[in-house]
């Protein structure tokens, strides 16, 4: 059932709380940049100079990054994500939350879900939107944010200095076949047929009273962010129907969700030698800027919408009709929820979503 009204709004706020909120987000687009050169700085200082203090005073963060365990950052990403600077986020994208299903309804239903994200954008802003908002409400997921509803990320992420405890304090499961499970990390790029791993048991085991144990997965990934423009929106999805047999397989339901904003917060460089070698590796290392033409967040509307659950049969054994058929039904309920609130953002107003 389509909302007229959201479920949380932050479209009123102070000066102040939005120059907060631009200064505590840029943060995370900053370091997003900053820190793999940074890494590479200290590494060729070191190699070069390797007696000189200040090459290894140079490395000491990532050192430092590399022996704090990720559980602690987890546990103490409730007091970070309820620090004033960071609550004022939200409020610099005058951001809103249409819930067809609510947190609280999600964990009260007894059933685990896939979140399914689109699309991802350079940096996932309505994202990091939600974790606060959600982390900081009377009906959101408080201190369980990490434990209940963690977000699939690249392996890379999970062991990169700096970056892994930023992105740590949202909530991430490492999205390698070990983490996973092979059907759903393969899924992604069209493969199916593999067995399930951790994944497979958080999914199948019923969640605790009053609890959840979903996931967030970015089905598309970064390569979206190259095939959007102003007028369209390109999410990739045709192809990847893994995470919808594991969910067949292992009784969980599937939830769309459309973020609108992560392909206007920031823009990225689509042409060029370094578009062509982020399509062909997969992830971004092109330029991209927001702000004053720096990579810092544009003030930008974002909206974040989600639907109801699919309503996925348990099929222990799912056959590739059986797949296709469901597949199939969420592409066509994405849809739905984009041409439904797409009008909420003014951005989008006049776009129109393709499925590839």
């Amino acid at each position: 059932m389509a909302l007229d009204v959201p479920t949380r709004s932050f479209a009123d706020s102070t000066a102040i709380e939005r120059h907060t909120g631009f200064l505590a987000a840029s943060l995370f687009s900053a370091i997003y940049v900053a820190a793999p050169l940074m890494l590479m700085g200290s590494i060729v200082s070191v190699a070069c100079r390797p007696r000189w203090w200040v090459s290894w005073a140079a490395l000491t963060p990532a050192l430092a990054s590399l022996a704090l365990p990720s559980a602690l950052v987890e546990m103490l990403s409730p007091t970070i994500l309820g620090l004033w600077p960071f609550r004022c986020v939200p409020k610099y994208f005058r951001y809103e939350e249409y819930h067809e299903i609510t947190d609280t309804e999600m964990r009260a239903s007894g059933k685990n879900y896939i979140l399914g994200a689109h699309p991802h954008g350079v940096f996932t802003f309505v994202g990091v939107c939600y974790a606060i908002v959600t982390a900081n409400a009377e009906d959101g997921f408080h201190r369980q944010l990490c434990k209940e509803v963690p977000t699939a990320a690249a392996t890379v992420i999970k062991v990169f200095p700096i970056l892994k405890d930023v992105l740590g304090i949202f909530g991430t499961m490492d999205a390698s076949g070990k983490t996973l499970s092979k059907d759903w990390v393969l899924g992604i790029f069209g493969t199916m047929d593999a067995s399930g791993k951790t994944l497979s048991r958080r999914l199948g085991r019923p969640p605790a009273a009053g609890r959840t144990a979903s996931v967030i997965l970015y089905v598309g990934g970064m390569l979206e962010l190259f095939f959007s423009n102003p007028q369209t929106e390109v999410v990739f999805l045709t192809g990847r129907k893994g995470f919808i047999k594991l969910a067949l397989r292992e009784g969980a339901d599937v939830i769309p969700i459309y973020m609108f904003g992560n392909t206007t917060v920031l823009y990225a460089l689509t042409w060029g030698p370094l578009a062509a070698l982020s399509r062909k590796l997969g992830v971004s290392v092109t330029f991209f800027w927001g702000r004053f033409g720096l990579p810092v967040p544009s003030p930008v509307k974002l909206v974040y919408a989600r639907g109801r659950p699919v309503g996925l049969p348990h099929i222990p054994n799912p056959t590739a009709e059986d797949v296709d058929k469901w597949h199939a039904v969420y592409c066509e309920k994405l849809k739905q929820l984009f041409d439904t609130y797409k009008g909420k953002n003014p951005d989008y107003k006049d776009k129109q979503l393709i499925i590839k």
